[in-house]
């Protein structure tokens, strides 16, 4: 590239803030990493396959010795290609990233953000509302015979009539 860092970066960051740039800024330099990475897993495949070939004096039989010598010399060429593709990730997520702090998503988000809470709030509130209502239900009937709902009773009263005659008297 002929274009010096400062020049590349500033029209990167021109072009991730247009919204009609983004998405070819994005598709170029994913689509330049993507082709580097096959361009270093070929060449990776090509120099294996001549290093598996070339046998040397105290080799083990069946081209084991070859084989392992021919992967470990082109690791670097597959990490070096691992690694273009994760930078073709990282692309997708930097751009994703930064719609999601364009000022309209994020107050967008923050709105239904304040409306979940209100309504989960507001669910709270009537649940907690209920369960006192059926608390007094229980402790005060208001259809029993005896008295007003709300009235104070007795734990005998819940457990029959005063002239049922007492066990053991």
């Amino acid at each position: 590239m002929s274009k010096d860092i400062a020049t590349r970066v500033t029209t990167g960051v021109q072009a991730l803030v247009l919204p009609g740039q983004r998405e070819g800024w994005q598709a170029q330099h994913r689509g330049s990493l993507l082709t580097d990475a096959q361009t270093y897993d070929a060449l990776a495949d090509a120099i294996q396959a001549d290093l598996k070939a070339r046998r040397l004096d105290g080799d083990l039989p069946w081209g084991i010795s070859a084989a392992a010598r021919a992967r470990k010399r082109v690791k670097p060429l597959r990490d070096a290609a691992r690694a273009m593709r994760a930078a073709a990730k990282a692309i997708n997520g930097t751009v994703a990233a930064y719609e999601e702090t364009q000022p309209e998503v994020v107050l967008q988000r923050r709105e239904e953000k304040a409306l979940r809470k209100a309504q989960r709030k507001q669910q709270l509130g009537a649940a907690a509302h209920n369960s006192a209502q059926a608390t007094l239900q229980r402790l005060a009937p208001a259809d029993s015979d005896d008295g007003q709902a709300g009235a104070p009773k007795l734990l005998g009263d819940y457990f029959g009539g005063n002239n049922r005659q007492q066990r053991g008297a």
